[in-house]
């Protein structure tokens, strides 16, 4: 059984002994101390994951395929889970959310205090859960997405508690359900002092991780009431395939404006050259969202599995925003 960061002890061999990078490449894009990189060198060669060559099971492949995926889709930073087809698809999903979860305490053990901003959905919930324990009450923590059902209940939409309870961030909610009922409502809370607080928070991210989901009838929309199933055939109609925090697109990317999108609760955030908006998402039955997302650059960061990515790297990379 490999310890539970050998994964990243590898990465960063391999960034070392195999791309040539130095040391304070290294750490700089993966958030770490050169202090933590040449502690992580050294226990690489202690634990024999650095021979003659890195011996990691897959892992080479991924790196390479992540670097792949990165010059294709213009990404800022691409990891690769390994995945191989003989694995069942909940092998794969763990695979997948440990990677993820590693991802995460890059930017939770950064030295400086970071905001993440999270999505909603299983990916991130397990992430999530496979994350060390951290004290962190410099960090803080919000949703990019609203909490609570249309009855005013907690639903699996917040993350917020878990994110802050593993890492002792401050969590700050976003106080409304994801989907207002009426244009009107949503423009009321618009208006709310403790709304635009919580949007400030939100648009002073360090990182954004959200997932993406194919809109199909098991969509956490219908079976929690927040989408009627007339606007989910009529969105089916107009091409739909991918939900990413609410934002429902087509496979080109394209956000397709329907009433509901304007009743949404938060805002996507853009990605840019000083935020990090990473997409956690891998498995078949995502194979299309994904890459309508990357169509669309709504993401300039990728965590996905190995066979994802081979999908990813057959597709035209063309873009349409």
């Amino acid at each position: 059984m490999p310890r539970p960061d050998s994964d990243l002890i590898a990465r960063i061999a391999w960034r070392y002994y195999v791309q040539k990078q130095n040391q304070a490449e290294i750490a700089a894009n993966l958030n770490l101390s050169r202090q933590s990189v040449q502690r992580y060198l050294s226990r690489a060669l202690e634990q024999g994951i650095v021979v003659t060559r890195i011996d990691h099971r897959y892992l080479n492949e991924c790196m390479e395929l992540g670097q792949e995926l990165k010059a294709c889709y213009h990404l800022d930073l691409c990891e690769v889970a390994p995945a191989s087809v003989e694995q069942s698809a909940e092998e794969v999903f763990q695979s997948l959310c440990v990677l993820g979860a590693q991802v995460m305490e890059r930017f939770i053990r950064s030295e400086e205090p970071c905001t993440f901003a999270l999505g909603s959905g299983q990916t991130i919930r397990r992430s999530i859960h496979y994350l060390e324990e951290f004290q962190r009450a410099d960090h803080s923590v919000t949703s990019l997405v609203g909490f609570t059902t249309p009855e005013g209940n907690p639903s699996e939409f917040d993350l917020v508690t878990p994110f802050a309870e593993k890492t002792g961030a401050q969590g700050y909610y976003f106080p409304a359900p994801l989907v207002l009922p009426t244009l009107a409502e949503k423009q009321l809370l618009e208006q709310l002092t403790v709304y635009q607080r919580v949007m400030k928070i939100v648009e002073q991210a360090s990182v954004a991780f959200a997932s993406v989901s194919p809109l199909h009838t098991n969509s956490a929309f219908l079976k929690e009431g927040l989408m009627t199933t007339e606007e989910w055939q009529n969105l089916q109609k107009k091409g739909a395939c991918a939900e990413l925090l609410g934002r429902v697109l087509d496979e080109n990317g394209r956000l397709l404006n329907e009433e509901f999108t304007d009743r949404l609760a938060g805002e996507v955030l853009k990605p840019s050259p000083d935020r990090l908006f990473v997409c956690i998402s891998g498995g078949a039955q995502k194979h299309q969202a994904l890459y309508s997302i990357l169509q669309g650059k709504w993401v300039n960061g990728l965590v996905t599995d190995e066979q994802t990515a081979h999908y990813l790297l057959q597709m035209p990379p063309t873009s349409v925003r």
